[in-house]
């Protein structure tokens, strides 16, 4: 399977499948997708994203290699929020390297922040910080005001929810 023409067939949960099937565990294959979710042809990076996504939840060892790769992406000012949100998402779950945790504590600080960011990319992005904040605890002065005020301000009962389990469990640092 050439995953990059399988990618621009079609954008559906059903060609999703396949694609992540066809890689399973083979980190050849899963290097073939991730060209594609680092391409610049925006439709190829976007329906990558989704993959790149599950394939992380069945083999997360395998995204390894890539996340310094995927932490350097969010800093694109133009970033595409399918991009985004796959990677905070995937990026809860790993282990960053003491080298990039200003870098990607300062970004996930912004998203927070950002009225206009997505919910999904705010609330993964809370759990990164108090992931970083456990390393750190002496960051989380830091990060308590942002997540109050994006409680305040928002209406979204994933903001809600998120937000009042990562207070809890950051409070206790």
């Amino acid at each position: 399977m050439d995953i990059r023409d399988q990618l621009l067939q079609e954008h559906s949960k059903a060609n999703t499948s396949l694609i992540v099937k066809y890689i399973g565990a083979d980190a050849q294959k899963l290097d073939e997708l991730m060209n594609c979710f680092f391409s610049e042809m925006y439709r190829v990076s976007q329906r990558a994203a989704m993959a790149v996504s599950h394939c992380f939840d069945a083999h997360p060892v395998l995204m390894e290699p890539y996340k310094l790769q995927m932490i350097d992406l969010l800093e694109e000012q133009t970033l595409k929020i399918a991009l985004k949100r796959n990677i905070v998402r995937i990026l809860q779950f790993m282990d960053v390297p003491e080298s990039h945790e200003a870098q990607l504590f300062d970004r996930c600080l912004t998203y927070i922040s950002d009225t206009k960011e997505a919910i999904a990319v705010k609330a993964f992005s809370m759990t990164v910080l108090l992931n970083i904040c456990r390393k750190h605890p002496d960051l989380k002065i830091e990060v308590i005001p942002l997540i109050e005020e994006s409680l305040k301000f928002s209406d979204s009962a994933g903001v809600q929810n998120r937000g009042r389990k990562i207070l809890k469990n950051i409070t206790e640092l």
